[in-house]
């Protein structure tokens, strides 16, 4: 018996007025040829989002009366669980989160393990509005989470400022996430399937990125660690869960390449909200070991004590 393919996720992100609702029209109206499925959530008990979704798609669910990503995760799985048990699957699940969602602890819904054997999360895009998105970051926190844990940004209305504007922007954002691409659309202009797969070679490539650690204003840093030793997968695993856990105001993403004892190829480690994962991937040439930590307040110091515990417990 074949093994049916996985359905598809894209999530959407970005603060209250980026524009979210007018890019999902225009994704859904290029994809109405395949069948797909919506989650709108919108914090407050009235949704108004929904209403503006045009019908460019098979169905469509609501979630109200909160964030998606914390009071709502029991109705989210019993969302996903009628999507699986449905007679026809979709293609592809768009899920509109709340503007003031942690789009990483949204994700890491979709990092869990039997959640995984039916949906595979492709990409998370932020909209970002280039009109209001300096003033905005200034007073709520959860912007800062909804970069960080994107894999595309997208600088909406960049009609609308100056384009030496929309460079500063953009290098600013790049610090914040150096992971992600970034692209500047006008009304929500954007082609989903046109989205370039990450490789191992995208972030192998970022030496200048190696030994710098760079301030974000607001008390956000990003902070590359060389990591050239070998390391136990449940020990490194266990230590970084912890980390997320008990910092989770702190930390709020790690990624890079580690080497794992028993494993012959690199391995790209990531977090998505509080959930670690681990990827194996192809050698390269000149490869190197790292780990980049994101977040509010924190020091370098901490991060390779944390690190220098794991490498200890081997000896």
């Amino acid at each position: 018996m074949q093994k049916p393919e996985k359905i598809k996720v894209v999530i959407l992100t970005g603060f209250l007025g980026s524009g979210k609702t007018t890019l999902l029209n225009n994704i859904l109206a290029s994809e109405k040829d395949k069948l797909n499925f919506v989650i709108e959530n919108e914090f407050g008990k009235v949704s108004v989002d929904s209403t503006l979704v045009q019908k460019n798609y098979n169905q469509l669910f609501e979630l109200n009366n909160g964030c998606i990503c914390c009071s709502l995760d029991a109705e989210l799985i019993e969302v996903l669980t009628q999507l699986i048990k449905a007679e026809r699957q979709p293609d592809c699940l768009y899920i509109e989160a709340s503007g003031v969602a942690d789009a990483g602890m949204l994700a890491s819904v979709f990092k869990r393990d039997d959640v995984m054997k039916f949906f595979d999360l492709t990409q998370v895009i932020c909209l970002v509005d280039a009109e209001n998105f300096e003033d905005r970051i200034k007073e709520v926190p959860e912007m800062y989470r909804q970069v960080i844990a994107a894999d595309r940004i997208l600088i909406n209305k960049s009609d609308l400022v100056q384009s030496k504007y929309i460079s500063e922007l953009e290098a600013k954002l790049k610090s914040l996430n150096p992971f992600a691409g970034i692209e500047s659309i006008v009304n929500g202009q954007f082609d989903v399937n046109n989205i370039p797969k990450s490789t191992m070679s995208n972030f192998s490539k970022i030496d200048q990125f190696g030994s710098i650690e760079t301030t974000a204003g607001h008390r956000m840093k990003s902070i590359a660690i060389a990591v050239p030793e070998a390391f136990d997968r449940d020990q490194l695993y266990a230590a970084l869960s912890v980390t997320l856990y008990l910092h989770y105001h702190q930390v709020y993403r790690i990624k890079g390449f580690v080497k794992l004892e028993g494993e012959e190829n690199p391995v790209l480690l990531q977090s998505t909200g509080n959930k670690v994962t681990f990827t194996s991937q192809s050698p390269i040439e000149s490869q190197k070991y790292f780990l980049v930590f994101i977040g509010r307040d924190i020091e370098r110091k901490g991060l390779e004590r944390i690190l220098s515990q794991i490498t200890k417990k081997k000896m």
